[in-house]
Parts: structure tokens; C-alpha cells; sequence
């Protein structure tokens, strides 16, 4: 592994495009250590995806973090930052295996970051739509990460000094998750 590439490339910014959270100076290595956080506290001792928390944004070096709603725009532009992402990684020596359970710490990673830094952005529709898919990417790993993703979720709020979002339209899984958590509706 090219261990000084790897630890520039930590330095990149995210949320660079983000009029909210742009100024938030939130780092891919920061990024990386607070889903490998996040991920030892669901999933303890599991190495692989506490690397793939570390590497999986690292290719960004290469482009810059393009949020979401850019790639979903324009596939093709998304298929070139795949490629470039992952020859960045390449040249760094750096492999990771992508999972569900990566994909669901770093959406719920990025969910706490907001919270702390722009609080307010959790009523919109692009934030709630966020935290369902948070909620039920949790529900499909088991109880015991739905409850574990919810006492997360409830720690970020009251330390945001934020009140629960109003719940979005229901799903399966919402529907499942209020049967565990016993709810009546």
C-alpha cells in the first residue's frame, strides 16, 4: 500500500458543493474513523468492514467528493467516477469489499454529521428520504442493529438538541420496526 498517498488522500474535503454543511470541514479521514466507529459498535470485531470504512472514500482524491445527487442525475458521469475512483485506489494499493453493511454506516454517518452540523436540513425531503433508507437498510441486518441504529440516532438528536423527525410514509419496514419497538399505528 502506498501508506503516504493513502494518508494525503484522507485529507480530501467532503461536503464541498453542500451550501449547508460545506464549511463543516468534515475530511474523508474523518469520515472513514467515525463509520469505522459506527461500524465496531454494530458489528464488533468485524475487520473487513472496519477497513472498508477506512479506504472506500479514498479514491476521492482522484475527484473530489460529487455528492449524490449528481451521479443520480447523470449515470454516465457516474460510471467515470467509479472508474477513476477506483484506479486512484489501484495506484494507492488499496482493496476493500464493498457490503451492505458499509453502505449502511456511511449513509449513517453522513446522516450524524449533518445533525451536528446542519440540523435543520433533516426535515427536508432528500434527508428523510436518507433516513428511511437508514432505518430500513437497519431493519434488513437484524433487530439488533435496528435497535442499536435507533439509540444512535436518539444519542445524535438530544445531543443536536433536536426533536424527532416526523415519521415519512410508511413502509414494510416501518411497519415491522413499529411491531419491535411496539408501536400501536
Amino acid at each position: 500500500m502506498n501508506t503516504h498517498d493513502a494518508y494525503l488522500a484522507a485529507m480530501v474535503r467532503r461536503w464541498h458543493v453542500n451550501p449547508h454543511l460545506s464549511q463543516s470541514g468534515q475530511t474523508i479521514g474523518h469520515h472513514g474513523a467515525a463509520a469505522a466507529i459506527i461500524a465496531h459498535a454494530l458489528w464488533p470485531g468485524d475487520a473487513e468492514v472496519l477497513w472498508a470504512c477506512i479506504a472506500h472514500d479514498l479514491g476521492e482524491s482522484a475527484t473530489g467528493d460529487v455528492p449524490s445527487p449528481a451521479k443520480l442525475a447523470n449515470p454516465e458521469l457516474a460510471l467515470m467516477l467509479v472508474s477513476i475512483e477506483a484506479a486512484a485506489l489501484d495506484a494507492m494499493g488499496i482493496r476493500y469489499q464493498p457490503s451492505d453493511r458499509l453502505d449502511l454506516v456511511d449513509r449513517l454517518e453522513a446522516y450524524l454529521w449533518m445533525m451536528h452540523h446542519a440540523a435543520p436540513q433533516r426535515l427536508t425531503p432528500e434527508w428523510r428520504k436518507g433516513l428511511a433508507w437508514i432505518e430500513g437498510m437497519a431493519i434488513e441486518q437484524g433487530v439488533g442493529v435496528a435497535n442499536a441504529v435507533q439509540v444512535i440516532l436518539s444519542d445524535a438528536r438530544k445531543s443536536a438538541g433536536v426533536a424527532d423527525v416526523a415519521p415519512v410514509k410508511r413502509g414494510w419496514w416501518q411497519r415491522v420496526w413499529g411491531c419491535i419497538v411496539g408501536e400501536t399505528k
